[in-house]
């Protein structure tokens, strides 16, 4: 089922029926032992609905639904190992790029070698039972919890909150484009991609547009997160040192790349203040929904 609202529906009842259906895609992913695509699809299920959740965090009613969150965060990090070590290996090919010289092929098959029996394509018992457990955890929270009837008001005011938020990362990223800093703006901006995916209906040529683009730029970062992650595991190796400078070098290259591409689509994204977002997107909802409502009739 797709992930956005459906316009002729109540809001609360939309919500709840995102949250459920992706906590429950979740859990069903983690079923027996789950494969590299199950780990990857039940990442993602966590983060869609934590990205439904930033849009009720305006409403104070609605406060008793962060220990959802926290459990879905719990979940999210007890994969977030096997997340790591999958990743190193496709991190490792991409630095080889098309036509690597003799002595960077050398270095980087002897990091992959090092590696490769980190790449399990299962994730260990204990991680998985931790996800398993966090996740009934977060759907009982989910399910304990008495939707109100909140309008979509309060859904603009959630998403304006999280604009809020990334337009302050990338602040922070422009100021000083470490990994840190570019690793926290695209969290923020992880959050927006699901949500605009969200709303899309709202006015979807525009909205599927600025979809596609914040999804590029939340592609850029991973990757260069995914660069981060590599030379921080390769700090503390045993592949020697000459090898070890030169994959570094590598990746410091391809992050340089990156960052700027990424940092230049997020500066168009995140233009805009959260106050003026909100009134265009409520704005949207009311055209939206009278084309529903009349089309209906």
């Amino acid at each position: 089922m797709a992930f956005e609202l459906k316009l002729r529906r109540p809001v609360a009842a939309e919500l709840a029926r995102l949250l459920d259906g992706e906590i429950g895609g979740a859990l069903g992913q983690l079923h027996g032992t789950p494969d590299e695509t199950a780990i990857h699809a039940t990442r993602r299920n966590i983060k869609k609905a934590r990205a439904v959740l930033r849009l009720l965090d305006g409403d104070p009613g609605l406060r008793p639904l962060a220990r959802c969150d926290r459990e879905l965060r719990a979940a999210g990090r007890a994969l977030s190992t096997w997340r790591d070590a999958a990743v190193l290996l496709r991190t490792i090919d991409a630095l080889a790029g098309p036509r690597p010289t003799k002595t960077t092929a050398s270095a980087l098959q002897g990091l992959r070698e090092a590696w490769q029996a980190q790449s399990a394509a299962t994730v260990d018992a204990s991680a998985l039972q931790t996800a398993r457990r966090a996740l009934q955890e977060s759907r009982a929270a989910l399910a304990g919890h008495t939707h109100g009837q909140f309008d979509f008001d309060t859904l603009a005011d959630g998403f304006a909150t999280t604009f809020r938020d990334g337009r302050r990362a990338l602040r922070r990223a422009v100021a000083e484009p470490n990994a840190d800093r570019l690793h926290a703006l695209r969290k923020a901006l992880k959050h927006h991609v699901y949500q605009l995916r969200l709303l899309q209906p709202l006015w979807p040529g525009p909205l599927v547009a600025l979809h596609a683009q914040a999804d590029r730029a939340a592609q850029l970062l991973g990757l260069h997160h995914d660069c981060a992650v590599l030379r921080e595991r390769l700090a503390g190796g045993a592949l020697p040192l000459a090898d070890r400078m030169r994959v570094d070098t590598l990746a410091a290259k391809r992050q340089d790349r990156l960052a700027p591409e990424a940092l230049d689509i997020c500066r168009r994204l995140y233009a805009e203040r959260g106050g003026s977002y909100r009134r265009r997107l409520k704005t949207y909802w009311r055209c939206a929904t009278r084309i529903a409502v009349g089309s209906a009739d």
